[in-house]
């Protein structure tokens, strides 16, 4: 059942122009660091973070502020379809 819900709120991410997996990538590539030291640090599972960067998971909310501060960012900044 999990899978379903992941699977239609991608969907819908990606419908309403949301492009988080993209924007975590780029973060990510950006500062200069493999996944491995982000989920480190967040004391998350490596596959999971690749889920989120490949957008089979979405990350909760609490998961993104971490994200936002580990980047040194915004929520905005992670969730826009403008970047």
């Amino acid at each position: 059942m999990r899978e379903v819900v992941d699977k239609n709120l991608h969907n819908l991410m990606h419908e309403s122009g949301f492009n988080i997996s993209k924007n975590l990538k780029d973060l990510r590539r950006e500062k200069n660091v493999t996944q491995k030291e982000v989920a480190q640090h967040l004391n998350i599972d490596v596959t999971t973070l690749s889920h989120y960067e490949t957008g089979i998971r979405m990350p909760d909310i609490d998961t993104l502020i971490s994200l936002a501060k580990y980047y040194e960012t915004d929520i905005d900044r992670i969730i826009s379809s403008d970047n």
